[in-house]
């Protein structure tokens, strides 16, 4: 009997299986539901912590930028970049790039175009050669060879009609001749803002230290580690700042790799405590199989007996309760491929493209069946140890005895099944505390006052070409008329422009001083933020003025220069005094040049109220507005204040912008309350997902309390019988079975606390204005846990009590 080939064995697992059809499909259904979330999840972990970055050894692959005085990063001047670029020993290659918007005209409505400058070496970089035509050749970054352009795929798909001939012909950009040289190949390019690259090729104008508007990737030459990298571009910081102290005192440069730049420290905490999760489902799972399992074994303990007594091994026992388990586990693996499937499907209908950076794309490839493979084995032995431990322990004698029916709460493996109960609970209570904390912060999040009025209000990006206004009169005048046809459209009440829209960012940064004061050299300089709007920016949002006054429409160029100041910049340098009437010195920004030119003093006329500006948690940076009439840009955003919802006239819009331009393009149109709603995106989908798993383990956990008290109270029949016999009320029998499941559920809440004191300082970084040991959350998880358990219990002891004390009696 002991020989017996092992597909017999699986066979006859299949059969009994089979014959426990409800059994079966609890069983299978709690292992899919447990494979399937982690198998998405960890598409997202291989995807974004563990798979290498989609180019040829993107190892060697590093972004390079300036570091502040202060801190932080910054972007690197023209003169800074060619020097560090020609100076250093550690590099293959250096390129630099920079934003770029363009706007295609000649067939139809003019289309916005997000693309990018870059040196002629750039995909050098990245290992990426053209699928049609080729790359930038050398010396195509140099000023009059620089009108060539590179397609992404999808934009040559999508615009072009996947046009082979489209090679080496001519496009109008910002009414300008480009030709095209190459389209990518399909790939992580294709998940870039940018999907179209024109050379960068540096103006004489563009040779300044003191303005940094690049940024820059480089390649580690073969062998060279990142160490030695940093180290020698320390030195030629060092180098940099002691002969050209004006403009670099107290810089560096910054050399880091590039994966650790896209997968951030957020995204990664985000995706490590959601696989985490998921982990922890899956062991919620596996604990109430084993449960299930167990008390299946103990009701299978006459027929063990049996086949003990005729020859099988204990070994072979112990074997076949495994093969059970495993077929179970496979079958439930195969179902939870399907589930992950579906599971990574709505995650990602949650997640846009660009919340993800572009070199990642999620996939179930074949390192995630493998990982499907191994958690189903895994979770078929690990759920089926415990009962083919209790076989191993198995007395055949008070088996045969027995019949195979449980009559004691003393039952082998009953002491087990209440502490996988009780780590069930202990999970459940970490994962929920943990969904309760960001749940919190989300809320704290959306209550936040960000400054300005939401409500009917459309945004719009304006790109404008330099070469079509270079005039910064004709320039405000043209942005006067587009103002004044959109105003005019019925059901627009106020029109504004400004270089930045709110929760995106100033638009500029600028060293300054405060005239009448020390602080004179410009390394010497604190940062500000610098935002240029129209004098109407303030009335269309809603921001509210604290001193002073705002900015007028008499406030022209030629004019004394007036800015209003943010409450963070005047606390900041005003703190016990008026700022009214004081001046701030800052370089003038030259409209559409990466350079600065003559320090000007602005004089303070007001003061408002902080607009939120890098998303609703960020403190509120210390910043100035000044008028486009005084300080003309050719960013631009379009901001409309509706009577009505502003999306039903867009239309109407752009018929009115198309009556002062036909060629100028409008992009990205969204109303207010969506910019406020994609800033939260990241919190909210984690919140989502975190609070999905969490309720699953919830659900686990009370089925787990409810089936070890079940059993016990099965067990307790005959004893119940008794104790009803002998005059005990209904109410005394219920709570004795009622106190033993809340003891347990007290218990894994115990260890559960214990358990999320280290857990929970994980989440400290996603988390706004609410603890790690946020007591009202650890309280209201605590009874959500107490109250499902009362429940859990609460069904089996009502249903014992009403058993009939004669009937248990007769079952001794």
């Amino acid at each position: 009997m002991n020989s017996v080939p092992l597909v017999h064995e699986l066979h006859y697992a299949i059969r009994r299986l089979r014959n426990s059809p409800g059994f079966s499909a609890v069983a299978i259904a709690t292992i899919a539901l447990a494979i399937g979330a982690n198998t998405a999840m960890f598409s997202f972990v291989n995807s974004i912590l563990l798979s290498p970055l989609p180019y040829p050894d993107s190892d060697r692959i590093v972004r390079v930028l300036e570091t502040l005085p202060t801190g932080g990063l910054n972007g690197i001047s023209t003169l800074n970049y060619l020097d560090l670029a020609k100076q250093n020993t550690v590099f293959e290659y250096v390129a630099a790039e920079v934003g770029w918007r363009a706007t295609l005209t000649g067939e139809g409505e003019p289309v916005p175009i997000r693309g990018a400058r870059l040196s002629a070496r750039y995909f050098d970089i990245f290992g990426t050669k053209a699928a049609l035509g080729r790359t930038f050749l050398p010396g195509e970054d140099q000023p009059g060879n620089d009108h060539v352009v590179l397609l992404s795929h999808v934009l040559w798909e999508s615009r072009f009609g996947s046009d082979p001939a489209l090679v080496g012909r001519d496009i109008l950009l910002n009414g300008e001749a480009y030709t095209v040289v190459g389209v990518l190949p399909k790939g992580p390019f294709d998940r870039t803002a940018a999907v179209i690259w024109a050379p960068l090729a540096f103006q004489p104008a563009n040779m300044t230290r003191d303005f940094r508007w690049l940024g820059a990737s480089a390649k580690l030459k073969p062998g060279v580690t990142l160490e030695r990298a940093r180290a020698e571009m320390d030195v030629i910081g060092q180098r940099l700042a002691a002969a050209f102290p004006s403009s670099n005192q107290g810089r560096g440069v910054a050399v880091d790799r590039l994966s650790d730049v896209l997968i951030g420290p957020g995204l990664h905490t985000a995706v490590a405590v959601l696989f985490a999760a998921t982990l922890s489902v899956l062991l919620i799972g596996c604990a109430n199989l084993a449960n299930l399992v167990i008390a299946r074994s103990m009701s299978r303990q006459g027929e063990m007996a049996v086949r003990a007594a005729l020859g099988a091994s204990r070994w072979r026992l112990v074997r076949q309760l495994l093969i059970e388990n495993i077929v179970l586990a496979v079958c439930g693996g195969i179902v939870g491929i399907g589930v992950g499937y579906a599971v990574l499907m709505w995650i990602q209908s949650l997640i846009p493209p660009s919340a993800l950076p572009p070199a990642v794309e999620i996939r179930v490839d074949a390192s995630v069946l493998l990982f499907s493979l191994i958690a189903t084995v895994a979770t078929g032995l690990l759920f089926g140890v415990a009962p083919a431990a209790q076989i191993r322990k198995l007395s055949l004698v008070s088996a045969l005895q027995e019949g195979g029916h449980a009559t004691t709460t003393g039952r082998p493996g009953h002491g087990l099944r209440r502490t996988l109960v009780v780590a069930e609970i202990a999970l459940a209570f970490v994962l929920l505390v943990g969904s309760g904390l960001l749940m919190r912060s989300f809320f704290k999040l959306l209550a936040i006052d960000p400054g300005f009025d939401t409500e009917n209000v459309l945004t719009a990006e304006l790109p404008i070409s330099q070469k079509q206004h270079p005039d910064s009169v004709e320039l405000n005048a043209y942005l006067a008329a587009i103002s004044a046809a959109v105003k005019a459209v019925p059901g627009v009440r106020q029109t504004a422009i400004t270089s930045a829209l709110p929760l995106q960012g100033w638009g500029y940064g600028v060293p300054y001083a405060v005239a009448d004061r020390d602080r004179k050299d410009d390394e010497n300089r604190r940062p500000a933020f610098f935002k240029v709007v129209a004098p109407t920016y303030f009335e269309v949002l809603g921001i509210k003025l604290l001193a002073g006054r705002t900015l007028r429409d008499s406030d022209r160029s030629g004019g004394p220069r007036v800015a209003v100041i943010n409450e963070t910049f005047a606390r900041r340098e005003f703190p016990d005094e008026s700022p009214i009437g004081r001046r701030i010195l800052v370089r003038e920004i030259v409209p559409g040049k990466p350079e600065y030119g003559q320090e000007v003093a602005w004089e303070i006329v007001g003061v408002i109220a902080g607009e939120k500006i890098n998303g609703l948690g960020d403190a509120i940076s210390a910043g100035m507005y000044v008028s486009n009439q005084q300080s003309p840009s050719y960013d631009i955003h379009l901001v409309v204040r509706a009577g009505v919802p502003p999306q039903s006239l867009q239309k109407a819009i752009r018929s009115a912008i198309d009556r002062v331009n036909r060629n100028q393009a409008l992009s990205d149109v969204r109303t207010l309350e969506q910019i406020v709603s994609q800033s939260m995106l990241a919190n909210r989908v984690t919140n989502t997902l975190l609070s999905a798993f969490a309720a699953m383990a919830l659900l686990l956990a009370a089925v787990g309390i409810y089936g070890i008290v079940s059993y016990t109270a099965v067990q307790r029949t005959h004893e119940m019988g008794v104790r009803a016999a002998l005059g005990a009320s209904s109410g005394s029998l219920r709570a004795l079975i009622f106190r033993g499941g809340m003891r347990l559920a007290a218990i894994g809440l115990l260890f559960g606390l214990i358990a999320m004191l280290p857990a929970t300082d994980v989440l400290s970084s996603m988390l706004y204005d609410v603890g790690t040991y946020d007591p009202l959350t650890i309280a209201v998880v605590a009874a959500l846990l107490c109250g499902v358990a009362a429940l859990a219990c609460f069904l089996p002891a009502r249903r014992i009590t009403k058993a009939d004390p004669i009937e248990a009696l007769r079952r001794l």
